[in-house]
Order: structure tokens, then sequence, then C-alpha cells
């Protein structure tokens, strides 16, 4: 009976739940989320990243403007090793599935291949374990 109750607190990942390229593929772990009357696509959740990060442009897509941005600019450090300074930060509510998280993000004025970026901050307080190799997010 113990057995079964700790069983059932797992999150696991199956041979089944792997993409169509099976074990060879090396994709970055992109999912979809509703954030306000938007669907964006190309949300990357990395967990090397310890921060969510927002990208200007999207704050813009959402029709939101620099005033609705809380001071509280940091210096971050891109993957290639630059410095950069945030704009600062911005609450924003995202739907996945038929969950809603509230997700801290801070605001840089890049260009990136991602609309939002989820790290470690949304990992850990959603509870959720990523699998690059699975291409999913289970919670």
């Amino acid at each position: 009976m113990v057995g079964q109750v700790l069983e059932s607190h797992k999150i696991t990942f199956h041979e089944d739940e792997l993409p169509p390229e099976g074990l060879g593929h090396n994709k970055a772990l992109h999912i979809t989320a509703q954030c306000e009357d938007h669907l964006f696509t190309r949300i990357l959740v990395d967990g090397g990243s310890s921060l969510n990060i927002c990208l200007l442009v999207t704050l813009r897509t959402l029709g939101k403007g620099l005033h609705e941005i809380k001071d509280g600019a940091i210096s971050v450090k891109a993957f290639d090793g630059s410095q950069r300074s945030t704009i600062g930060e911005i609450s924003l509510c995202l739907q996945m599935g038929p969950t809603w998280f509230d997700v801290e993000f801070q605001v840089i004025d890049v260009l990136a291949s991602y609309n939002l970026l989820l790290g470690r901050p949304w990992i850990h307080a959603a509870g959720a374990v990523a699998s690059t190799l699975h291409q999913a997010v289970k919670i």
C-alpha cells in the first residue's frame, strides 16, 4: 500500500512520449501558452536560465507600454558572455492547459527566437518537470 501511494506522486516520461525523431533530436523545448487574449508559441523552457525573460516586442504585442514595467533593472549575462541591462520587471498571467500561472518576468530589448523564456524561477514555482528529450513539461 505504501509503495502505491509513493508511486502516485511521481512524474515520469515514457518512451512512447518521444517525438517522431526519437532520441536523435537536438531541439530546444518550446511550449505554447495563452497570455491575455494572445496565444504565444515559441515559449522557451530553459532550466539553465536563472530568470524568466519577456522580450520588449512581446510586451508591445500585448499592448503594454513602458509605464507598466516596474523598476528593477538588473544586469544579466547572455549565453555568449555579453552583459545587458534589463528594462525592469513585469508580472504576466499565463494559461497553460487548465492552469494559470502568475509569472514575474525581467523585460529585455533584444532580438530572440522565442517570445518568452521560462527559467528556473517558473519551473520551481510551478513544480514543473521539463524534458527536452520528450519535448514536454509535466506539472
